[in-house]
């Protein structure tokens, strides 16, 4: 007897509606993965932007306040009077290599107060941004040693590896009097310092050799700081925090093919500055504290000058928000010797920094 076992397939596939049902299921859970993705990546984009803002903020301002507080340091001497600058075109009171103007400032990129100097202003500046220029001495460690001078024109002795260069402008100090000269011999680190009247192709000649006087070993050298920083563009096309200074040229920025010798050089130091503003605090009572803030247009004495109130207008590098439509009031506004940025219009986020720094050789 033959058996015939029949076996039924009793497996069904999924209806055209448990099929549809599963399908938008599984859209929403993509979907809801996907928008949570974008929401953590623009949380994070926002993050990354907003810290890098108060970042540039804060290295922007710490540059700026650590130059304008040494403004007119002159080393242990607190008299400007004393102080002689023997390197050539000095004495011109738009150079940059004139100590006499400690501070000086261009007003919305005019001509810089109270030299009436034209560089690094006007076109090169950002249009409605202010711009501070500093000169100070800094210690550099280097103690006058023997032999001393035997005359006003005899050379300076100081210690080995030094790392000061042929061409760089520096000074002699104590507390009477300071020289500033420019180093003419060609190998300043083994020790020697001259300051002779001759061609100097690394930097710029002294106009004149003899000092005040012989310096002994109560006098120091140290660095002759002279710097403008102002708003300009950016490689990037961004506006940008610039610093201007006598420094080594490592670029050959006048084509000469040396990269060694001392120049009026320009650095772009942050990126996203858009504005910067500035008061300048006159002392008009004699008691070293400012008793009122103007513009640099209208300061009266700028030897009376012994603070700077200081704003930052500083925004992201990436347009990743809404529409910027607020507005920016630095300083007191437009009208007020500061300036008010109305609906940028793009898609940025900015944010204002305001301090009042003192500068100590005046305020003590």
């Amino acid at each position: 007897m033959m058996l015939n076992f029949h076996t039924h397939n009793k497996s069904k596939g999924f209806s055209l509606l448990e099929l549809m049902i599963a399908m938008v299921l599984g859209l929403l859970l993509v979907a809801g993965a996907i928008t949570m993705f974008i929401s953590n990546k623009r949380i994070y984009t926002e993050q990354e932007s907003m810290s890098r803002l108060q970042e540039n903020a804060r290295f922007a301002i710490d540059i700026l306040l650590r130059d304008i507080r040494m403004a007119g340091y002159s080393g242990c001497s607190s008299d400007m009077g004393n102080v002689v600058d023997h390197v050539e075109g000095a004495s011109d009171d738009d150079s940059l290599l004139n100590f006499s103007n400690a501070v000086e400032g261009s007003e919305s990129r005019a001509a810089w107060e109270p030299s009436d100097s034209t560089e690094s202003v006007g076109a090169t500046m950002w249009p409605n941004t202010d711009g501070i220029s500093v000169r100070y001495l800094q210690d550099l460690g280097l103690d006058v040693g023997t032999p001393y001078m035997p005359t006003a024109s005899g050379a300076l002795h100081i210690s080995t590896n030094s790392g000061l260069a042929q061409g760089e402008v520096i000074a002699v100090a104590d507390c009477d009097s300071a020289d500033i000269f420019s180093i003419a011999n060609a190998n300043p680190d083994s020790g020697t310092l001259t300051h002779g009247t001759g061609a100097n192709n690394a930097g710029p000649k002294n106009a004149t050799k003899d000092f005040q006087k012989k310096y002994l070993g109560d006098a120091s050298v140290v660095k002759f700081v002279s710097r403008r920083y102002i708003i300009g563009t950016g490689a990037s096309g961004q506006p940008a925090l610039f610093r201007y200074q006598y420094a080594k040229d490592g670029e050959d920025s006048d084509g000469d093919g040396n990269t060694t010798e001392f120049l009026y050089v320009g650095q772009e130091l942050i990126e996203g500055v858009e504005n910067m503003q500035l008061l300048y605090g006159e002392d008009t009572s004699g008691d070293k504290i400012a008793d009122t803030y103007v513009d640099a247009a209208n300061v009266s004495g700028w030897d009376n000058v012994v603070a700077v109130r200081l704003a930052l207008l500083i925004r992201t590098i990436n347009e990743s928000f809404t529409t910027d439509t607020a507005t920016y009031t630095l300083l007191g506004g437009t009208g007020n010797g500061g300036y008010t940025v109305a609906n940028p219009g793009d898609n940025r986020r900015r944010r204002i920094f305001t301090t009042t720094i003192q500068i100590r050789n005046r305020s003590t």
